[in-house]
């Protein structure tokens, strides 16, 4: 998968934010490209970020993470979590995992 797929993904995407480039049993690789804000709520599966550009905060239940490219991040199922003060070309791989409700 290339960046290139993935912002086409985005772009055909329903919400123009986050695009699904492939599944296979449990998992999911998505691509995210918030705009402006972060509103996504807790998922039911893990999931791991990789931000792919940009920069900016991770804010995980109390914790407060400062990324960029490169950086990868988990978040167990459930858990709040979104993107703060990120620059305008920020994204991140996502890959979702695992049973609902997270691996034990």
């Amino acid at each position: 998968m290339t960046p290139e797929k993935a912002l086409q993904a985005v772009r055909d995407s329903d919400d123009g934010l986050y695009g699904v480039l492939l599944e296979h049993g449990t998992m999911q690789l998505g691509y995210y490209r918030p705009i402006g804000t972060d509103d996504q709520k807790p998922h039911t599966q893990d999931e791991i970020y990789v931000v792919q550009s940009g920069h900016g905060v991770f804010l995980r239940g109390d914790e407060k993470i400062r990324v960029t490219s490169g950086d990868a991040l988990f978040v167990a199922a459930g858990i709040e979590h979104r993107f703060v003060d990120f620059s305008e070309d920020f994204a991140a791989w996502v890959v979702f995992y695992g049973p609902e409700g997270g691996e034990s």
